[in-house]
Order: C-alpha cells, then structure tokens, then sequence
C-alpha cells in the first residue's frame, strides 16, 4: 500500500491563514506512541524535498507495525499537522532551513521540541510548566505523577475541555509525554526518568533565538521570552555565552543590565546555511 503525497500536505495552512495554534488538543498521545522520531524527520525532510516520498513513509510505517490504511494515515496527519503548521514565511524557511542542511541529530532533536511547542499549547504548557520547573529545581528526575497532577489542576480550572478529557485522556498524556521527551534523548529509559544532562550547541543555542522571536515578535526582551527555559541554558550562563556568539557576529545584542535584547542578522531561511556549511 503506498502513502499518497496528499497526506502529506493536507494540513499546511495557507501562508496567509494564520492557524489556531492556542487551541488544546492531545497530539501529544499520537506522536508520543512513535516507537521512533525518526519518522517525524523523514515526514518533515520529505515534505521539503519530495523525495521517494512513499516508499520512505511506508516503509518505515510498516516497520513500526501500524498495518491498517487508518492508523498510518493518522500518524502522518499528526505530524503534518504538529510539525508542519507554519504561522508565517519566516516560520517556514526557519524549518527548511534547518531540514535541508546537515543538521546533528542532537540539534534536530532540540529543534522539534521546539517547533512542537511553538505550535501546539499543551506540549508548551506541559513542557514549561513541569518539565523544565523540575528539571531546574535541581531534582534528578521526573515523574508521569507530577504531569498528572499539573493536568488535573489545568482542567479544575477549564471546565469546556474536563467535559472533554477523561481520567485515561490525562493518564495517557502524562505516559506519552514521558515517552516522547524519552526517544529524544531528554530522558533516560527505564521505570525512573532521570533527566539527561541537557547541553545545546552553540549552533542550537543561535537557532533558538529565531524560534523565541517567532513565540513573541512583540517581546524584544530575551529574559522575559516565555520560552526562555526551553533553551536549557541556565540564566546565569545565558549572558556569557550569548555574548561569545555574537562577537562570531552571528546576532547582535545589547544588555543593559535588566534586558537583554537580540537583534538577529541572518534571514530565517539562510542561518542554518551559516550554521552548519561553514
């Protein structure tokens, strides 16, 4: 059976619809129950490039045992829909840019959780609100309990969406959550999930700022960038290092002592060729 290109491309938005991107959905159990992320870079890479855009998809669908035209349809869909929403050109040249070079698979795993949160609310909720508050408050791990109890309290206080979600939805969404943050390397496998000692690049670190500046174009203040922790620089290391990378003339900044403000001086499209062909 082979995937038609259709699938791939039935969810990108047009370039002048801006998407919904603040509603909650649960997108997160369907790309968390992956066996593997490759998939996601092959469905992102091939929706670039075109090509052997079936046999790519079918094989590895069909490889992971998702046997029905159904289930493998849905999978391709979520992550069209996930990974490929685009709200503006520079959001999508950031993506291709980034797709089309060769990219370390570490920053390419950084990359897509940050495009997973730019553009879906409850993996940014989740990830800014549990993750990354534990995993800077010094504790080694994380537990599917202290994303449970996160949800519980969310839908106490939003009550169209608890009508919505059962006690399973919440359970599956903590599971998946685990899992995801797992096969990207954020976690250690097994029954603990340990965090892994998380470490951008320098090249990821430079790339991050264009993810932060699409989050919030209004906001020129980088300490008060709602995706700050999602970086995974400590604020005390975030100045100096920012500061050496923009002597390479990657960016321009300014601090004044209470905000930092960065200046980007590459196109969306172009960074990534500076970052990773030099």
């Amino acid at each position: 059976m082979q995937l038609q290109t259709a699938h791939i491309r039935t969810n990108q938005l047009p370039m002048d619809a801006k998407p919904e991107f603040d509603d909650y959905d649960t997108a997160i159990n369907v790309i968390g129950a992956l066996k593997d992320c490759s998939i996601v870079f092959n469905v992102i890479e091939s929706h670039f490039s075109d090509s052997t855009l079936a046999n790519r998809l079918t094989n590895q669908l069909d490889e992971f045992h998702y046997r029905t035209e159904k289930s493998r349809t849905r999978i391709v869909q979520e992550i069209n829909k996930t990974f490929l929403r685009f709200e503006s050109k520079n959001h999508q040249d950031l993506i291709q840019g980034i797709f089309e070079n060769n990219v370390p698979l570490r920053d390419k795993e950084l990359v897509l959780v940050w495009q997973f949160a730019l553009n879906n609310r409850l993996f940014r909720d989740i990830s800014l609100k549990v993750f990354c508050k534990t995993y800077y408050s010094g504790r080694t791990s994380i537990s599917k309990e202290d994303i449970t109890a996160y949800l519980k309290e969310f839908l106490s206080q939003n009550s169209a969406i608890k009508t919505k979600w059962s006690e399973s939805t919440v359970s599956t969404l903590s599971t998946k959550y685990l899992n995801l943050l797992t096969k990207l390397e954020f976690l250690s496998a097994g029954r603990t999930k340990l965090f892994k000692h998380i470490r951008p690049s320098s090249e990821a670190q430079v790339l991050f700022l264009y993810f932060a500046k699409l989050h919030d174009l209004k906001q020129t203040n980088l300490l008060m960038n709602e995706l700050l922790p999602l970086s995974f620089v400590p604020s005390e290391d975030c100045l100096e290092r920012l500061k050496k990378l923009s002597i390479k003339g990657l960016f321009e900044m300014s601090f004044n002592g209470v905000a930092l403000s960065t200046e980007l001086t590459h196109s969306y499209r172009g960074i990534s060729d500076v970052l990773y062909r030099s």
